[in-house]
């Protein structure tokens, strides 16, 4: 019950003695007034021109970073002539045979290729760090 006292108190102790602005009016005729507006509207059009001339080009620049970064992580193509990534593929190939051929129980020639596989993986990495 005295929850809501409390609170009525409050708001029309915010009501009643909140600050108000107190400012004089001075007469401003039409004529100057619509000058008045129609330079800050002619002032705020080309600061508003600016501000977002620098924003698209920040926008800009931040898209062509994240394009670049998705380029370099996803757009690689497979080049199956370049003789260092050759040694990734057989060994990616090569371990997919392998869990295939696992499945049909041949565990002795699943075994090897998987074998083989591993060895074309740490040719890979020998390459590519050598390189």
């Amino acid at each position: 019950m005295t929850k809501p006292i409390i609170f009525l108190l409050i708001a029309l102790f915010l009501v009643f003695f909140s600050p108000a602005p107190a400012s004089a009016a001075t007469l401003v005729t039409k004529e100057e007034m619509r000058a008045g507006l129609c330079g800050k509207m002619r002032d705020s059009y080309r600061q508003l021109s600016v501000t977002t001339d620098k924003k698209t080009e920040k926008r800009l620049k931040r898209l062509t970073k994240r394009l670049d970064r998705k380029a370099e992580r996803y757009g690689a193509q497979v080049d199956f002539n370049d003789p260092v990534d050759r040694w990734l593929w057989f060994g990616i190939f090569g371990l997919g045979i392998a869990v295939v051929l696992s499945f049909f129980a041949s565990g002795g020639l699943a075994g090897l290729i998987a074998l083989l596989a591993l060895a074309c993986l740490v040719v890979w990495i020998v390459k590519r760090s050598g390189a």
